[in-house]
């Protein structure tokens, strides 16, 4: 199971990312439902091209995920960085990042995730690489929308079968920065050393997030200052998460962040 961790202090969230065991039984019911035709009856007019929502899904988010699409396919850009193109096979555009969602997944449902006071969605391969699962943490996390959108993003490359779903590396015993300080969460001040919340290449699932959100900052024509702001907080943060030497060295430089 590949999952993105939030946890949530004074002033924001980070991300990071786990490998737990999952709940079989539960989760094979909730797949099941999707098999049924039971998911959400959405409004019209939507967005091209959307996903299912599984009942068990709260209204609220099924309506925050939905202005999320349409946010995603409205995004103009002037450029992309070349890891960027590479993972996302064209320059920074909505339409673009919406047929990358979209092939990948194909519904939302509700999960544990294998549990932990952090965890805030995952992909399940073992049952079905193409749903997104979201804890009651993603439900109640206030999270900023581009960020909340690098989430979805991150868990989409998590569904690639022929990459073995991207899986994380464990994060360095001890993991400190130039400096020898510690690397923590950036909101909460968790230790991460240890912890399977990183990856040893620049085109895995942080990789792709890193890239996504600085790509937002640096080449969205579009966007507010406030979107931007958070593309950069969030995205040169989440650069941390990449542990392999030349890997961390080439994102960095893809991104401008010395």
């Amino acid at each position: 199971m590949n999952s993105v961790i939030l946890v949530l202090a004074s002033v924001g969230i980070f991300t990071g990312a786990t490998v737990f065991s999952g709940t079989a039984l539960a989760t094979a019911k909730m797949t099941a439902r999707f098999a049924q035709g039971t998911s959400v009856v959405l409004p019209s007019p939507l967005p091209l091209s959307v996903p299912q929502f599984s009942p068990s899904v709260p209204k609220d988010v099924v309506a925050e995920t939905m202005a999320d699409f349409t946010f995603i396919q409205g995004i103009q850009g002037t450029d992309g960085t070349p890891i960027y193109r590479k993972i996302f096979g064209a320059a920074v555009d909505g339409s673009n990042l919406n047929t990358f969602f979209s092939d990948r997944i194909t519904g939302f449902d509700m999960d544990d995730c294998g549990g932990g006071s952090g965890v805030a969605a995952c992909v399940q391969p073992m049952f079905d690489s193409h749903i997104m699962w979201l804890t009651q943490n993603y439900v109640t996390f206030k999270i900023p929308q581009i960020y909340r959108i690098s989430v979805i993003l991150h868990e989409s490359r998590h569904t690639e079968d022929s990459e073995n779903n991207w899986p994380h590396a464990s994060c360095p015993v001890p993991y400190q920065d130039d400096t020898g300080a510690d690397i923590r969460g950036i909101i909460s001040g968790t230790l991460l050393e240890g912890k399977p919340a990183c990856d040893t290449t620049e085109y895995g699932a942080y990789g792709l997030e890193a890239a996504f959100l600085k790509n937002i900052e640096m080449f969205c024509s579009n966007c507010s200052a406030k979107v931007q702001m958070d593309g950069k907080l969030f995205g040169e943060d989440t650069v941390k998460r990449i542990i392999g030497k030349t890997a961390s060295a080439a994102l960095r430089k893809d991104l401008g962040i010395q």
